[in-house]
């Protein structure tokens, strides 16, 4: 006999059925030899995030094209009071 039950799945991954009527499948993935994934997610997640690289890299890029152009600028003035010095 074929039976069909409703399954909620939770934020966390884990399963609930409602009617589980004799408990064929109620110990799924909440069954005690698995272990609490809450935890091992929160570990692995730790680290630096993406979003600061691209800050860093877009910091480093304006400072690299700010510095470029105060030495252009100084170079124009030297070669303007050379020209005009003569």
């Amino acid at each position: 006999m074929s039976t069909t039950e409703e399954a909620t799945i939770n934020p966390d991954g884990s399963t609930t059925f409602n009617g589980a009527g004799d408990g064929a499948g109620s110990a799924g993935a909440a069954g005690e030899d698995m272990p609490d994934m809450g935890e091992t997610a929160e570990e692995i997640v730790k680290g630096t995030d993406p979003a600061l690289y691209l800050a860093l890299s877009v910091v480093v890029f304006i400072a690299l094209y700010l510095f470029l152009q105060m030495r252009k600028k100084t170079k124009e003035c030297r070669s303007r009071r050379l020209l005009f010095q003569s």
